[in-house]
């Protein structure tokens, strides 16, 4: 009786304390998740924020492509332009990727470093400082920081040789099926030094018209014979030889598409790769792999030049508008080659790519093998094909103006290519810190 007295006169004491600790525990619950989800919101924004500035870097390091720096990378004035174009780039980039909703601004001007000739880098730091909190203000934090550095790279292989005593090999696709002697029609230079790689200076900006190496009518190729010495006609004209290709079902094609696979590796982005440096095996890899380097010498005259005529059409939207270029702010170091839209919803305005741009094969005039064809590249040739008239000329000649030289040496690494996409002979790419 005593005991029961006693429980039954402490019970009303304990009533109510559960309630007391269930509120307690709520409000830790929820202070947790209160601090998760500015945790998570966070880490959200410091996503985007790393987005953002891969984005700009790259969109600097394509400037660096696009102003010429890698090809003539002690040229001050390019080196300035090339600083010019990727921080108006850059600024353009920033706003378009937004972080929480807003755009970021630069925590400082972007770092540009020349000292890796034909390897030029840039890095970009990004943040924001005005990032809301939701729950973490009860601790007295209304606005958060958050920061994202990035830096990329473009790269041409030109200047690796004499920088290392090797160069890293580069493996572009869609590049166009023509193959290019080393021998620069206006001054008779080569393109590239085949030893050292390093590309010839004085050359971007140039307009020349190359033209069929084979001029038989109807006749074939073989045996190759090029002009020797080396006629240099008004305007300057080049020379180009067919390349041997394969089907590859892998094409990223237009509408226009030709009916044989020499057409179509000129208007279609022909997703074979092309190496840069010595022949290649004969094995290939019609899915998208490396292709053997020889010229077609079996290829009619005739047939050869109205598939060069015909897939630059295509390739240029030539009936639709093509794209054009103008070059006299670059030759006058006033500011970079302008390219303008022809057709499409920015038809009119500048643009920073064309369709109207193609990779060319270098090959060195003493590797070619005129019983085979067989070649070796020793850099690639970019270009804007532009017929400077109402329509290319129907004998097979194409009009191009010089945007790039990216040239091969004779020691390449162990490494694996590279390829940054795959499309340029000069690759942008991010470096990972």
């Amino acid at each position: 009786m005593g005991n029961e007295r006693a429980v039954s006169q402490t019970r009303p004491r304990e009533q109510g304390q559960t309630i007391v600790l269930v509120a307690l525990a709520m409000v830790t619950l929820l202070a947790m998740a209160a601090l998760a989800i500015d945790v998570v919101t966070l880490y959200v924004a410091r996503s985007e924020m790393q987005r953002a500035a891969d984005a700009a870097a790259l969109a600097g390091a394509k400037a660096f492509v696009d102003s010429g720096v890698t090809t003539d990378p002690t040229n001050t004035n390019l080196q300035t332009l090339a600083q010019d174009m990727a921080n108006a780039t850059i600024n353009s980039i920033v706003q378009q990727n937004k972080v929480a909703g807003s755009p970021p601004v630069l925590a400082s001007p972007p770092a540009f470093n020349f000292s890796n000739l034909g390897n030029p880098q840039i890095t970009v730091t990004l943040q924001r400082t005005d990032l809301p909190t939701f729950f973490a203000r009860i601790w007295g934090k209304r606005l958060m920081t958050v920061t994202a550095t990035a830096t990329a790279e473009a790269y041409n292989p030109s200047n690796s040789q004499t920088n290392t005593g090797n160069y890293v090999p580069i493996a572009p696709k869609c590049v166009k099926p023509l193959l290019i002697p080393n021998k620069d029609p206006s001054s008779g230079s080569n393109f590239v030094d085949p030893n050292t790689g390093a590309a010839t200076t004085g050359i971007l900006g140039e307009q020349i018209t190359l033209s069929d190496a084979c001029p038989n009518g109807s006749k074939t190729c073989g045996p190759v014979v090029l002009p020797s010495p080396l006629v240099l006609p008004s305007p300057p004209t080049g020379y180009y030889l067919p390349a041997a290709v394969t089907s590859n079902t892998a094409n990223l094609c237009p509408s226009c598409t030709g009916s044989d696979d020499f057409e179509q590796s000129i208007e279609c982005c022909d997703f074979n790769r092309y190496s840069c440096g010595a022949p290649l095996p004969t094995t290939v890899d019609t899915t998208g792999g490396p292709i053997p380097t020889s010229a077609d010498l079996t290829m009619s005259g005739n047939n050869s030049r109205k598939d060069v005529k015909n897939g630059a059409q295509c390739l240029i939207h030539e009936s639709a508008g093509q794209d054009t270029l103008n070059t006299a702010n670059f030759l006058s170091n006033a500011g970079p080659m302008a390219i303008t839209a022809g057709s499409g919803p920015l038809s009119g305005k500048l643009v920073t790519t064309s369709r109207s741009i193609a990779t060319l094969p270098i090959f060195d005039t003493a590797s070619l093998n005129p019983a085979t064809g067989q070649v070796t590249v020793v850099g690639f040739l970019q270009v804007f094909i532009d017929p400077q008239a109402t329509a290319l000329p129907g004998n097979g000649d194409i009009p191009v103006t010089i945007l790039n030289i990216a040239g091969c040496g004779n020691n390449p690494s162990t490494g694996p290519p590279v390829s940054g996409g795959g499309i340029s002979p000069i690759p942008v790419r991010l470096i990972h810190q």
